[in-house]
């Protein structure tokens, strides 16, 4: 078997049902879906997003957990 460059992604039970389901419709695998969407996306915005994720969770369980 080929050695692939494809590195291991979690894929939620719901989001792999809609992936499973579009992958039935279009008549390919679901690797093959999976690998469209991972080419379109836009990795700028979600590095962006992911750099903002922390603060937002720092600021709030900080109003939360007042003591």
């Amino acid at each position: 078997m080929a050695q692939t460059q494809r590195k291991p992604v979690y894929v939620k039970p719901e989001h792999h049902d809609i992936l499973r389901r579009v992958a039935f419709e279009q008549r390919c695998n679901l690797s093959d879906v999976l690998d469209a969407i991972l080419e379109n996306t836009d990795w700028e915005q979600v590095s962006e997003n992911a750099s903002i994720k922390p603060v937002q969770r720092m600021k709030e369980r900080g109003t939360t957990y007042k003591t």
